[in-house]
């Protein structure tokens, strides 16, 4: 299996950052809208949105695989998509 692509893992990998992402930010949201702690200090301020990051990035590298190109199954007979004009 080395060398070849693993769509199902990379596909896992895609939907766990999109459920995992919108889930932290949804999940923290909600949290910072009930109990905003507009009285904490700094670094508990700053603590508190860290899961809104982190969920944040989460999303961004899934669209980041999303948008990766798929490499070319290295077991498929090659295809005439080069030569799309019919020449």
């Amino acid at each position: 299996m080395a060398g070849q692509p693993n769509y199902l893992r990379r596909l896992m990998l895609i939907g766990a950052g999109f459920l995992g992402g919108f889930t932290l930010i949804i999940v923290d949201g909600w949290t910072l809208i009930i109990d905003p702690g507009d009285a904490d200090s700094w670094p508990v301020w700053l603590s508190r949105r860290l899961p809104l990051l982190i969920g944040i990035v989460c999303i961004a590298g899934a669209f980041f695989l999303l948008r990766k190109p798929v490499e070319n199954d290295p077991d498929l007979p090659a295809d005439d998509l080069e030569n799309m004009d019919g020449a």
